[in-house]
């Protein structure tokens, strides 16, 4: 029993820790990104300076520092952290705003790290299933 207890403690730390970590604010910068298709396949590239920085509220994206980011609002945090940024994901359901039009969509971006390395996965309901990889060279914890 007192096993069973200790092993349950742990499990509610270490919960508690990777939840944290989705709420810190995080800078990731990155430049290049990949449209993938539906099934998967890379269907283009782009090598465009992009700045993605994370709050416990919303996501701002900048593409080559232009003056109008792309916004969005978290809805919801799923975190499934192994060992942050090294190994595990997390997973933010969003409302994207466009710039200049206020237009919203639906969509989610994911944080996956696999043996230390970062990608975002972005998905917007206006993409038609296709999903935009944004492969990570360097992160920030603010």
């Amino acid at each position: 029993m007192k096993k069973m207890l200790l092993s349950l403690a742990i499990l509610l730390l270490a919960a508690t820790a990777g939840i944290a970590q989705c709420d810190k604010k995080v800078t990731y910068t990155s430049d290049k990104q990949e449209m993938i298709s539906p099934e998967g396949e890379v269907v283009n590239n782009k090598t465009d300076a992009l700045v993605i920085d994370f709050t416990k509220e919303s996501i701002t994206i900048n593409v080559n520092e232009r003056m109008s980011a792309m916004t969005a609002t978290i809805k919801s945090t799923t975190c499934e952290w192994k060992e942050i940024y090294k190994e595990g994901k997390a997973v933010y359901k969003v409302e994207f705003q466009k710039p200049d039009s206020g237009e919203t969509s639906e969509g989610s971006m994911t944080i996956e790290a696999k043996e230390g390395k970062l990608q975002i996965i972005v998905e917007m309901a206006r993409l038609d299933g296709k999903k935009i990889r944004v492969l990570v060279n360097k992160y920030e914890e603010k």
